[in-house]
């Protein structure tokens, strides 16, 4: 990854190798964004400050927990994974500018309308190492055989009904054909609907 050094000398972010995810956020007593580095044993590798921050294109996931201090708020932050960064540019101004890679754009998204169920499930490791464990969701027909399958989303369910079925370790979450309203799929989220009630 590279980083692009402004004209007042190299900036302070840590290189690729050092990362395995970033937050950005606000610091409400800097009254600046913040882009905070982690590592892989989610260890805090470095800060940098900026007045603005610019995202070209790319991919993040909200990220927020309750402040730990017991304040009514929570903490919200975007956070993005070191692999998907082509590298930054740093403004003497006090501004930052990341790039992410280009994405290929021929993949198809489109989930089987005629499925009889489906079933899905949450990865407890990624396979790939570079990314927390997201989730897969498979398309079964009547006969039971699978059809579909999309691997690597983080899984957004809204008023659909389901239930857990299997046995440990082959554990699921089943929605059947008539308790979904449709599946929306991109390239990082899958979200289920429930079927639209009173029409």
């Amino acid at each position: 990854m590279a980083v692009t050094e402004s004209p007042k000398g190299p900036s302070a972010l840590p290189s690729k190798q050092f990362w395995e995810f970033a937050d950005l956020g606000f610091d409400t007593g800097k009254k600046l964004w913040f882009i905070q580095f982690v590592n892989d044993v989610n260890q805090n590798v470095g800060s940098y400050f900026a007045k603005s921050v610019t995202l070209n294109k790319g991919r993040a996931i909200q990220y927020q927990w309750k402040d730990s201090q017991g304040r009514p708020f929570w903490h919200v932050r975007e956070r993005f994974f070191a692999d998907e960064i082509e590298g930054f540019v740093v403004d003497p101004a006090g501004a930052i500018t990341i790039n992410f890679k280009g994405e290929d754009d021929a993949e198809d998204m489109q989930p089987p309308k005629d499925f009889a169920y489906l079933l899905y499930a949450f990865h407890l490791s990624n396979k790939e190492g570079e990314k927390a464990p997201t989730g897969f969701v498979d398309f079964y027909n009547a006969k039971g055989e699978i059809i579909r399958g999309f691997n690597n989303r983080w899984i957004i369910i809204e008023g659909a009904d389901r239930r857990t079925v299997g046995e440990f370790p082959k554990i699921r979450l089943r929605a059947d054909r008539k308790d979904v309203g449709d599946v929306i799929v991109t390239r990082s989220a899958i979200i289920i609907t429930g079927p639209t009630r009173g029409k």
